[in-house]
């Protein structure tokens, strides 16, 4: 027994290490920093350096730190491009540092615009943003490394070498697995969904699923949980989107690409709402239907988990007889439900329990779909589209100065980040803090473009920097010979960049341990920075909460009318497409995929700002119990709406019905008044609940159930129109 557990750990850390990209991104710095260590082992390799071996490699050591904490995931062409960039604003940026430092106030001077300008850069697009940040950060590690009397260019071309080869290395590595990052985001989106729908199914168990407050509660939960399904998909479909853009006929991709086609439409079908759980518990609890439902969504949950699994293993996907047997026995179970008199009087309820069971049914032909993947047959499936995102349609200058506006996020950070580090080099200078660039550091890596993410990046700094000082405490007084130290620098290396990405608290111990290596090596007095360590890591993160407070202030009560006026306008547009597909028929065609996307991004976005408000002051959380009920009905709205597109389909005379056409436009209505306030004086509804029930005896039983989710689409809208004129977001409203 012990020897098959023994055999199953062994298999499933030797399967992280060939499939967990987190696991590659270690090993890639792991494998770059040992061979710049080979300067140490032969001095004359690098002669027209006046440094020490040791020194030399240290240098080019922090330039592939530098290069792969900004190393973006991109095809091999546009990796060239960033590579020698990065290069020539890492020299640019160290050439500077080495050349103001004897002039402090010219590097005050010098350090405010570089570090404004580096951080405008994001404005361009994300690539430009990583620019921004990593020629800022070598600058801070030509702090660390200055040395006096030595060449001023000399640093700058270690840095600027050790960032070239980190990148070629990347550049070689990823040629050999160019899908690797896909799989990965591809197997965690497979999960998120596995997470989501595992957390629905709580809706029809007989906890959560018999209260209005545990329904209230399970919706919540959903919608913060779309928050991480949404930016699965956002990075699944750039990293797509970056390996078409160099040749758009590969086999593995375009089998890789039908499984994101294929997740798209899973989330679409779970983020669905067919009418209101809490009637369906009161028509169906004495009966076990609920509980086969809540099975088979468990089920469910349990086979996107695999799917994400063969996903990430690089294997064929296997769907579960157990499934198909869960879905023929609830078949049954509907069909014996029907023959009972008791629900003759219920036939709306017994119509969104059928409703469920297609759409969930939908689900598993999609999952069939992928076991019989077929390259020819799904040839004509929609491609994602091969635009370059976040291009500058301009030029760059224009672009930058059209973006220094106080409104503009990118240029509030810049001038927060700007300001900051000049505050904390004048620290330095004032009280000469011989390890002042700590705060420096500390400050880059700390503040964020919000309070929310300022405030956790702080917790954890402040957590991990202390944690990482009472370890190496005991490890520099044990280990005394540099070869030690330097294995142990670079294995630190390694694990930073393992957790980077999943454990921030955590790489902060190794990147501390890291430097506390470095800084014995050069000097041998890791042991005596400590205390100042934990001292200017501390007052770095008070100059971040003062930053970040003052500073541009960017409050999340503040988004909310331009975030709720977005997603609105984005539902109009999806409601719109959706309804067009019951009079011309289905399509996944790349117009409505990018408005579902748009949708649900947007509707992640609105949910991320609640959540990130809950993490300010007490006193920037205004209206509360009105903002928290505006997420909650916006969320609905989008959800209802998604039952709408999961059953769409072309209708036989649907030209000829006059009665669901009106309902549709009046519905339509309904949300485009939600967001045009100004199209009305006071409230009033397009469509009532009479006219609803006016129209359900003209309409066939398969309209009806069209009819029920243009219901609650039509009075969630008015609700939402009702919510948004009792809230003034510039003046708390009096209660």
């Amino acid at each position: 027994m012990k020897t098959s557990r023994s055999l199953s750990s062994f298999k499933n850390i030797a399967r992280k290490l060939v499939s967990d990209s987190n696991v590659h991104s270690g090993l890639r710095v792991l494998i770059a920093m040992s061979i710049t260590f080979i300067p140490v082992l032969n001095y004359n390799l690098l002669p027209f350096f006046e440094q020490s071996s040791l020194q030399m490699s240290i240098s080019l050591c922090l330039g592939v730190m530098a290069s792969a904490i900004v190393e973006t995931d991109d095809n091999y062409k546009n990796r060239r491009k960033f590579i020698l960039t990065i290069v020539i604003c890492f020299f640019i940026a160290s050439a500077s540092v080495e050349l103001l430092m004897p002039y402090p106030i010219l590097f005050g001077l010098g350090l405010l615009t570089s570090s404004f300008v580096f951080m405008m850069l994001a404005a361009l697009g994300t690539h430009y943003s990583k620019v921004g940040f990593g020629a800022i950060l070598v600058a801070i590690y030509t702090m660390i490394g200055h040395q006096s009397g030595i060449n001023w260019y000399e640093q700058p071309l270690l840095l600027s070498l050790g960032a070239l080869w980190y990148g070629l290395f990347s550049i070689i590595w990823n040629f050999y697995s160019p899908y690797r990052s896909l799989r990965e985001q591809l197997a965690q989106l497979f999960f998120s969904l596995s997470r989501y729908q595992q957390q629905k199914s709580a809706l029809f168990n007989e906890i959560e699923g018999t209260s209005r407050e545990g329904i209230f509660s399970v919706r919540q939960q959903l919608a913060v949980q779309n928050i991480a399904i949404m930016a699965r998909l956002d990075q699944s479909k750039r990293i797509i989107q970056s390996r078409f853009q160099v040749c758009q006929q590969q086999s593995e991709l375009n089998k890789l690409n039908y499984y994101y086609f294929v997740a798209e439409q899973i989330h679409e079908r779970i983020s669905a709402s067919q009418y209101l759980y809490s009637q369906l518990e009161i028509t169906f609890g004495k009966s076990q239907i609920l509980e086969g439902y809540h099975q088979l969504f468990l089920q469910l949950s349990e086979e996107y988990y695999q799917l994400g699994a063969a996903v990430n293993d690089k294997k064929p996907y296997q769907h579960s007889r157990r499934l198909k047997w869960t879905f023929n026995a609830l078949a049954d179970q509907l069909y014996l439900l029907k023959q009972q008199p008791e629900f003759d009087n219920n036939n709306e309820a017994m119509q969104a329990l059928q409703a469920i069971y297609d759409n969930i049914r939908g689900i598993d032909h999609l999952l069939l779909s992928l076991c019989s993947y077929d390259p020819v047959e799904q040839a004509e499936s929609p491609v994602i589209s091969v635009e370059q995102q976040g291009q500058p349609t301009q030029s760059i200058f224009k672009t930058l100065i059209q973006s220094m506006k106080a409104t503009n996020p990118v240029f509030k950070h810049a001038v927060r980040i700007s300001t900051s580090l000049l505050v904390a080099f004048a620290l330095q200078q004032s009280f000469q803090l011989a390890h002042g660039f700590w705060i420096l550091l500390t400050v880059l890596f700390v503040c964020q473009p919000s309070f929310s993410e300022t405030r956790k990046r702080l917790i954890l700094r402040s957590l991990g920097t202390l944690a990482g000082i009472l370890l190496g405490y005991p490890i520099l007084m044990l280990v005394g010979g540099s070869f030690s130290q330097i294995v142990l620098l670079i294995l630190t290396a390694f694990f930073f960049f393992s957790y980077l990405r999943t454990n921030y608290g955590l790489a902060v111990v190794f990147i501390t341990l890291f430097v506390m290596f470095i800084f014995n090596l050069l000097t041998g007095s890791g042991m005596e920075i400590l205390p100042a360590r934990i001292g200017e890591t501390l007052l770095g993160c008070l100059l971040s909460v003062l930053a970040i407070s003052f500073i541009f202030p960017d409050w999340q009560f503040q988004r909310f009318p331009s975030l709720v006026n977005q997603l609105l306008n984005l539902s109009g547009r999806y409601f719109k497409q959706v309804s067009q597909q019951y009079q011309y028929g289905r399509s996944e065609n790349l117009n409505y995929r990018e408005t579902r996307f748009q949708t649900f991004q947007s509707d992640a976005l609105l949910t991320s700002a609640w959540q990130s408000m809950l993490f300010e002051p007490s006193s920037k959380q205004k209206l509360n119990r009105e903002v928290y009920a505006l997420v909650n009905r916006c969320d609905a709205l989008v959800s209802y709406i998604a039952a709408l597109a999961s059953h769409r389909h072309k209708m036989q005379g649907f030209e000829n019905n006059q009665a669901l056409q009106h309902l549709i436009c009046a519905t339509e209505k309904q949300i485009a008044l939600a967001y045009n306030q100004q199209q009305t004086d006071k409230i009033q509804p397009v469509i009532t609940v009479d006219e609803f029930e006016k129209y359900k005896p003209m309409l066939s039983s398969e309209v009806l159930l069209i009819v029920e989710q243009l219901r609650l689409i039509a009075f969630t809208a008015l609700d939402i129109q009702v919510l948004l004129q009792q809230v003034d977001f510039n003046h708390k409203t009096e209660r």
